[in-house]
């Protein structure tokens, strides 16, 4: 074709002559640059990216700051590491809300008591995952990990997920491995990163000692699943290892002393004490607070608060980020902790807690007193594992209380039954197991057992409701209460922790009271707008995952309003009835008084208690051939929001539709879910 004879604007006819012009020489130079260009911008997307300085994300400012700390002299050789502390077990774990962490803090723990050994254990992202390759014939390496998302690796274990997938030249035949993986099986890819991870050490040569554990929190069978994969853990050390196991009572992995200081009684009730957190958490004034819906049942419903970052000008936020917070339990529950271990009088009594090894990292702050270890450092309110119940055994106080811990914990299937009739936090067992014997009381309880068994606090994460260009300055989270009830015993309501201490935060007009302050940290996602605001959008949300898609409404009206180009959006929205659909007035209003946005937008709802019982993916079903036509022709991006047992739901309405539309194979579907989510297409904000 003759470039230079196109008749046309300008614009094209200068580009003809231009084309016309090109030699050679030129057109293997701008295949050069593109194919340079094209390397630079995808390098660590389409193939691992190695960045030696990765793990300055990681590293915890405050760590440096620490007394006797001295950070230069770590090595970031785990090999070296474990020569250095002559261990024969070494324990990493990558962790996303901290479950993965505390199961490789217990298992270096009782690893160490029950056979004496070496044992160090550490955080994926303080070492180079190349240094695994050096660790010694005679030592095992232990991985606990989380899937995170859609099947992704958590923050700190992503780098090494990336090295040990992708490398090649890499022989590992003398390493010895053993896994355990922390998932959810609603989840469209259960334990995957587990999967991933141990298939490509064996492929480069690694021996696993044992069967990979796998934990399913779905069923709540984590804990159970840990402990058994951890008793097989220790046959193998034993039997085919040859090492002696000894029995062992409770040993504190720290010590816990009463400062000289003056106790804390008489503080502001309203000073906010931070909480102990790798984090940058930051107190934040709650400035509005409103009830959105009420469900059935007087305590269920869904409130939208606003959190004010206008004192902390630093902090930003992008339409889509989530918010992680840090929430407080309930005084009523720490007075029943305090009241049971009778340290009611002790409630602002200074403590000093000191870990006994330098490989254990204390999950509460070193300082603080009795009164905020219970109600902002541990999770009072967290169901009790059997494991805790049968360690209980060796420090109860008589032999009543012995017998009836021991009936309680014998078995995995004794146990579940109990809890389908009853909720067990520690203070209820307390309670519960001193009715067989009045005469005993729990105050020779060790506090650190009692530390060493509950969790530590963890940040529960919301999806921002607000979008930054309309609402830079203050953040707006879309909270449902609904307490679960008992499997055995329907009348017994079971509150959530953090959406309870939200709930409670409301803002009050009477002098003399300020703001409440919920300690909070803005966390990036990649659940966010594409780039071009004329791409069209699908969304697929139930109940409070329409948070993020609010936001996503109020910034693509706002870009309509002033004259920019956008994309249709349809918004398949679930929940019980009319009466619960969140935001329909605010949705209505910004229709109505914005008609290049209203031209673009439509909501399709689906009534779960109505007369015709609809869900939202069977409104997806119902649309599915305009779904498919978005989708194929007209490259839209697709977003799904809620409970991963109706992303999974609407994942297979969708994978059918293009099944019968498009004539594709299962294969041939998965293959191309596969590179809209590579190109930033197809997104997953869920939760079980």
């Amino acid at each position: 074709m003759d470039f230079s004879s196109l008749q046309g604007p300008p614009t094209l006819r200068t580009i003809g002559v231009t084309f016309a012009q090109v030699n050679p020489t030129d057109c293997v130079l701008l295949l050069a640059v593109l194919l340079c260009s094209t390397y630079i911008y995808n390098r660590g997307r389409l193939w691992p990216r190695t960045d030696p300085l990765h793990y300055k994300w990681f590293e915890r400012p405050q760590e440096s700051q620490s007394p006797g700390n001295s950070k230069s002299q770590v090595t970031r050789n785990i090999a070296e590491k474990a020569d250095l502390a002559n261990a024969h077990c070494v324990i990493l774990w990558g962790s996303q809300t901290g479950t993965a962490e505390a199961l490789a803090h217990r298992l270096a723990r009782d690893t160490h008591q029950r056979f004496k050994l070496g044992v160090i254990v550490g955080d994926f992202a303080d070492y180079d995952p190349a240094t695994i390759a050096s660790i010694a014939e005679s030592k095992v390496l232990v991985l606990v990990m989380s899937t995170y998302g859609e099947g992704d690796p958590s923050d700190n274990a992503q780098h090494f997920v990336s090295w040990v997938t992708s490398a090649s030249d890499v022989c590992l035949a003398h390493l010895q491995y053993a896994a355990f993986g922390c998932g959810n099986s609603n989840y469209q890819r259960f334990n995957q990163v587990i999967q991933d991870v141990t298939s490509a050490l064996q492929l480069l040569g690694a021996k696993a000692i044992l069967e990979t554990g796998k934990g399913d929190e779905a069923t709540r069978s984590t804990e159970e699943d840990f402990m058994q994969w951890k008793e097989a853990f220790f046959n193998v050390l034993k039997h085919d290892h040859n090492l002696r196991e000894y029995d062992v009572g409770y040993k504190p992995s720290i010590d816990i002393v009463e400062e000289n200081s003056p106790t804390l009684q008489g503080r502001d009730e309203h000073v906010e004490y931070a909480p102990f957190s790798k984090g940058m958490a930051t107190a934040f004034p709650v400035t509005a607070w409103r009830e959105i819906a009420r469900y059935d049942g007087q305590s269920r419903k869904c409130v939208d608060l606003q959190l004010d970052l206008s004192g902390h000008p630093q902090i930003k936020y992008k339409t889509g980020d989530h918010i992680a917070v840090w929430p407080v339990n309930p005084a009523e529950e720490v007075t029943r902790l305090l009241r049971i271990l009778q340290l009611s009088s002790k409630g602002g009594v200074v403590l000093r807690i000191v870990p006994r090894s330098d490989n254990d990292q204390s999950k509460v702050p070193p300082s603080t007193t009795v009164w905020d270890l219970f109600s902002r450092h541990l999770e009072i309110c967290a169901p009790v594992p059997r494991e805790t119940i049968l360690s209980l055994v060796h420090l109860a106080p008589s032999d009543k209380v012995k017998r009836e811990l021991r009936k309680l914990g014998r078995d995995r299937d004794t146990y579940a039954k109990f809890l389908e009739h009853n909720h067990l936090t520690l203070s209820r067992l307390l309670e519960m197991v001193a009715h067989t014997d009045p005469s005993i009381t729990w105050k020779s309880l060790p506090l650190p057992f009692v530390v060493d068994s509950l969790p530590a606090m963890q940040a529960r994460i919301y999806s921002i409701s607000s979008a930054s260009i309309t609402s830079p300055r203050i953040v707006s989270l879309t909270v449902a209460v609904k307490p679960s009830v008992l499997a055995g015993d329907s009348g017994t309501a079971i509150e959530g922790l953090a959406s309870t201490y939200l709930c409670r935060s409301q803002v009050t007009s009477l002098p003399g009271h300020a703001a409440p302050m919920v300690h909070a940290e803005i966390r990036g996602s990649a659940f966010k707008l594409p780039v071009n605001s004329s791409t069209p959008l699908i969304m697929v949300a139930a109940g409070t995952g329409i948070a993020p898609f609010r936001a996503f409404i109020q910034e693509r009206a706002r870009l309509a309003s002033v004259g920019h180009d956008i994309g249709s959006m349809v918004l398949f929205f679930g929940c019980q009835t009319e009466a619960n659909y969140l935001y329909r007035e605010e949705f209505g209003d910004i229709m109505s008084s914005n008609k290049p946005f209203s031209d673009k937008f439509r909501v399709i709802t689906a009534f779960s208690r109505s007369e015709e019982r609809t869900y939202v993916q069977d409104q997806v079903r119902a649309h599915g051939q305009d779904v498919v036509r978005l989708l194929i022709d007209n490259d839209a991006a697709f977003y799904i929001c809620g409970a991963a047992s109706m992303a999974k739901a609407v994942d297979n309405v969708v994978r059918e539709a293009l099944r019968r539309e498009m004539q594709w194979l299962d294969n041939e579907v998965e293959e191309w879910r596969e590179r809209r989510k590579k190109w930033k297409q197809w997104h997953e904000d869920v939760w079980s």
